[in-house]
Order: structure tokens, then C-alpha cells, then sequence
């Protein structure tokens, strides 16, 4: 299977909410090694590439923060 890259909208207001995205993403890594992430506060994006599914990844986030949005992106 070949990694696609994901960005989610999160409505992030502090350097906490952040934090604890980065947090299960960072722990996800020990499961998924191929699993590369960025998390902006101050877009309030999250950027992920991996091998999982969408839903999968979305379904991880949105428990920690809310989503407003995602799709999959081109990374050039």
C-alpha cells in the first residue's frame, strides 16, 4: 500500500490542545512506524502521512480534538 497524506481542521486554542494530538500520534508511531505527522497550532492543521486509511486516522484525532474538516492532499 503506498502513503497518502491527510489534513484535518482541529480547533486547537492552546499549546495543551496541541500537544496531546502530537502525544497519541507520537504513540501511534510505535505501531505504525511509516506514520509521519505535523501539528500547527497556528493554522490549526494537522498534516499526517501514512499508509492508513482516512477514516482510521480521522477517527484517531477527532477523538482528542474535534474536526471540522480533512481531506487528502498532494505533496509535491
Amino acid at each position: 500500500m503506498s502513503s497518502k497524506t491527510y489534513e484535518y481542521d482541529v480547533a486547537m486554542s492552546c499549546s495543551g490542545c496541541s500537544g496531546a494530538i502530537e502525544r497519541v500520534l507520537k504513540k501511534w508511531q510505535t505501531t505504525y512506524p511509516e506514520l509521519t505527522y505535523v501539528v500547527s497550532l497556528e493554522t490549526q492543521k494537522v498534516q499526517v502521512t501514512t499508509d492508513l486509511p482516512y477514516d482510521t486516522v480521522f477517527e484517531k484525532i477527532n477523538k482528542v480534538k474535534p474536526i471540522s474538516a480533512g481531506r487528502e492532499v498532494e505533496v509535491a
